[in-house]
């Protein structure tokens, strides 16, 4: 586990905002709350997170469009960014990995899995870190 990680949680549901930030800081995570993209957006320009988390269908400005944004900007292109869906289907995950999420996940996902992958995902950083 790697510790102190800031995780950027963004879905418009208020109730999966509260149950992934119970099982992320369960998980030893600090958890960055967006109830929507744009909210994100502004909160990344003040707090840099080490992990993205984010729902692919919400109302205004969509993941794809704020995991795009996210990529467009050189400061924060690098973000590991995992989207999460209730479509689970090989044609939902290839889609939000060509919008340029690093990942997908089918709502409700098992901590243990979220754990894992972001541990995997932050992998590659922990290693340049380290001079590997």
């Amino acid at each position: 586990m790697t510790p102190n990680l800031r995780i950027l949680l963004v879905d418009d549901s208020e109730d999966i905002l509260f149950i992934m930030k119970t099982e992320l800081e369960w998980l030893g995570y600090s958890v960055l709350l967006a109830n929507d993209a744009r909210t994100a957006l502004n909160l990344i320009k003040n707090v840099r997170p080490d992990v993205i988390i984010s729902d692919i269908r919400m109302p205004g400005l969509d993941g794809f469009e704020f995991i795009r944004r996210i990529r467009n900007n050189p400061a924060m292109a690098g973000i590991p960014a995992i989207a999460l869906s209730g479509f689970g289907m090989e044609k939902n995950v290839n889609e939000a990995l060509e919008h340029g999420f690093s990942a997908h996940r089918t709502k409700p996902v098992e901590p243990a899995d979220l754990n894992d992958l972001i541990q995997e995902l932050v992998a590659p950083a922990k290693r340049r870190l380290a001079g590997a």
